[in-house]
């Protein structure tokens, strides 16, 4: 074991001594293939610069991305918020899935939100044995819109057993909703629509 690891030692010290020997016999720098080789990057001065470079890249990449996360998603925060405090009488999607139990009527939900001439079209095409109602709503990016509803059910199984019947006829989906209160118990506004201030002219979107 001990002269194993003796020759190892007399081998290692073997190796260097040759190396030495070689680098004073031919110096690197008489090495036509070394001669070229650009070893300016073992100079400290120039690590140093390396290093001093590589910093200013990644301050400036996380000054960019500081920006970036604080100016405009604050911004669109802002201008959701005011969106949304335009039309606080308007509906609202959570308002159309109340707590089971708690809801009094059921409806017919009739297509995605439209602008209010879209909703009067739709109206026209509906069937009349069941009544229709236009509502203001409002989209979760803030937006004005109108939806319709068809029909007011006291049970979700009779809504679902409507839908069946009046899907076929209608190229619209029809989703089985709760027919909110401002329908049930409100007015409506100057062009007839339910969920929005009465007392106020809505431009078209």
């Amino acid at each position: 074991m001990r002269n194993s690891k003796l020759k190892k030692i007399i081998a290692g010290i073997a190796i260097l001594s040759t190396g030495y020997g070689i680098a004073l016999i031919f110096p690197p720098d008489q090495i036509p293939f070394l001669k070229n080789l650009n070893l300016s990057l073992l100079n400290v001065e120039n690590v140093k610069s390396v290093a001093e470079e590589a910093k200013k890249v990644i301050e400036n990449q996380a000054g960019v991305l500081k920006e970036t996360e604080s100016t405009p998603n604050g911004s669109e925060s802002k201008d959701l918020e005011s969106k949304i405090a335009e039309n606080p009488t308007y509906l609202r999607e959570v308002d159309l899935f109340q707590i089971p139990g708690l809801g009094k009527s059921f409806s017919l939900r009739v297509g995605p939100p439209v602008t209010p001439s879209e909703a009067k079209k739709i109206l026209e095409n509906l069937p009349k044995t069941q009544p229709s109602f236009p509502a203001r709503f409002q989209t979760a990016t803030g937006q004005a819109k109108a939806i319709v509803f068809i029909g007011e059910l006291q049970n979700r199984d009779q809504a679902e057993l409507l839908r069946d019947s009046m899907q076929p006829n209608l190229t619209e989906i029809l989703d089985v909703v709760y027919l909110p209160r401002c329908v049930t118990e409100g007015d409506t506004d100057d062009d007839d629509f339910f969920c929005g201030d009465p007392s106020s002219d809505t431009p078209e979107i």
